[in-house]
């Protein structure tokens, strides 16, 4: 069901439907419980975000990249050490 486009009767102060909503209403619009959930879920998904919590993710996400990297690198060295390629052989 689609939302309704409404106007208030001044004499009875009732709402009157207008038909569905477009972008022409210029009354109010009248939407279901499920309509209005949905709606405010989609806003809140295209919301700029809470700057605190915008940081956190980005220093949780920077550190588990960098983390990565570093204990890459010391395992590549400690293999590194071990490897047969690089032990010096006598002539």
């Amino acid at each position: 069901m689609l939302p309704l486009c409404v106007h208030l009767d001044q004499a009875t102060n009732a709402l009157i439907a207008a038909g569905e909503f477009t972008g022409d209403c210029t009354g109010y619009v009248l939407m279901t419980p499920a309509d209005w959930a949905g709606s405010m879920t989609v806003a809140q998904l295209f919301a700029f975000p809470d700057p605190l919590v915008f940081a956190a993710a980005f220093t949780a996400s920077f550190g588990a990249v960098t983390g990565c990297a570093v204990v890459a690198h010391a395992v590549g060295s400690v293999a590194g050490f071990f490897d047969s390629k690089h032990d010096i052989q006598e002539l």
